[in-house]
C-alpha cells in the first residue's frame, strides 16, 4: 500500500514507511542451512506467497526499484534461493508452487531465474489431476479439488499467465503502477480525488 501511494504522490516519506514495514517483516525471517531466507513460524519455516518469504520478496524487489538498500538486496537474494526448491507439497497461489511461479515471473530480466521459472512450471504436472474433460488442481491440504484463486486451479492459471505472457498478468494492487499520475506536491497530496460514486 505504501509503495502504491508513493508511486501516486511522489512522497518519499511513504517510501520510508514502506522500508520500516519491510524491516519488520524481515525480523520474522531466518536463514536456512541452504542460505534460503524464509519466514519463521516457530515450528517450521515458510517460503510461500501469502505467509512466507516470497510474499515479502515481491515487495522488496518493488522497493528496490525506487531506492537502493544493501540489506534488502541481500534479503532478496536469500528469498530467491527459497524459490528454487524442487518440492512444494501444494500447488496453490497462496501456499504452494503457483505462488512461487508468480514470484519468479515478476523478475523477467534475470536469465537464471527464467530457467528456474520454466522448471517450476514443468513441475506443476506433478499436481495436476484429470477433472471432467480437463485438468484441475487440489486445494488446501490436498483434501479435494479446488477451483478458487487462493488455493486452487484459478490461482494456478493466474501463475501460468504470469509465466507465459510477455505483458504483465497482475492482480490489482500487487504490481507497480505503470505511468501512475503523480499528484503535485503541496496540492493536497494526502488526498486523492475519487471519481463520483456510482449510484
Amino acid at each position: 500500500m505504501l509503495l502504491r501511494l508513493h508511486e501516486l504522490s511522489g512522497d518519499d516519506t511513504l517510501l520510508e514507511h514502506a522500508a520500516t514495514a519491510l524491516r519488520q517483516d524481515l525480523r520474522r525471517c531466518v536463514i536456512r542451512p541452504d542460505c534460503a531466507l524464509e519466514v519463521n513460524e516457530g515450528w517450521r519455516t515458510m517460503p510461500y506467497l501469502a505467509h512466507g518469504s516470497v510474499g515479502i520478496g515481491l515487495v522488496l524487489d518493488q522497493y528496490l526499484r525506487h531506492r537502493a538498500d544493501e540489506r534488502f538486496a541481500e534479503a532478496s537474494a536469500g528469498i530467491r534461493r527459497a524459490a528454487r526448491s524442487p518440492f512444494y507439497a501444494q500447488s496453490g497461489l497462496f501456499a504452494g508452487r503457483a505462488g512461487i511461479i508468480a514470484y519468479l515471473a515478476a523478475t523477467p530480466d534475470d536469465t537464471d531465474l527464467r530457467r528456474e521459472l520454466a522448471a517450476q512450471v514443468g513441475r506443476l504436472a506433478w499436481h495436476a489431476l484429470p477433472y471432467r474433460d480437463g485438468t484441475a488442481f487440489p486445494g488446501e491440504q490436498l483434501l479435494r479439488l479446488s477451483m478458487d484463486l487462493g488455493t486452487g486451479t484459478a490461482g494456478v492459471l493466474y501463475a501460468l499467465a504470469c509465466a507465459r505472457h510477455d505483458g504483465p498478468a497482475v492482480l490489482p494492487f500487487l504490481a507497480p503502477l505503470p505511468g501512475a499520475q503523480r499528484l503535485p506536491r503541496g496540492s493536497g497530496g494526502d488526498r486523492i480525488d475519487r471519481p463520483a460514486e456510482r449510484r
